[in-house]
């Protein structure tokens, strides 16, 4: 029902919250998975929720980031890897 979102020229931190998103039932805080300053903020996404379910990997994006160090890139996850922990936690 609600999402609040850096403004660009904020500097995020990998697992670091920076912002929220709240539904009915929850608020729920949003975690960087890098370091670096946000240059691009989906702003239209706060009226049109339903896009993070719907299309997560496309039009879903929340922010865009400059990375402070490229070298932070070998500690995410691949797709595979990815849904390999969701389908562990859920």
């Amino acid at each position: 029902v609600h999402m609040v979102l850096p403004k660009v020229g904020a500097k995020v931190q990998a697992g670091q919250p920076f912002g929220e998103v709240e539904s009915v039932k929850a608020v729920s805080d949003l975690y960087s998975p890098v370091d670096g300053e946000v240059i691009a903020v989906h702003s239209d996404l706060a009226q049109k929720l339903e896009t993070l379910a719907s299309d997560p990997y496309n039009e879903g994006w929340m922010m865009k980031v400059a990375l402070s160090d490229e070298a932070s890139l070998s500690k995410l996850m691949d797709a595979a890897a990815y849904e390999r922990q969701c389908a562990t936690e859920g």
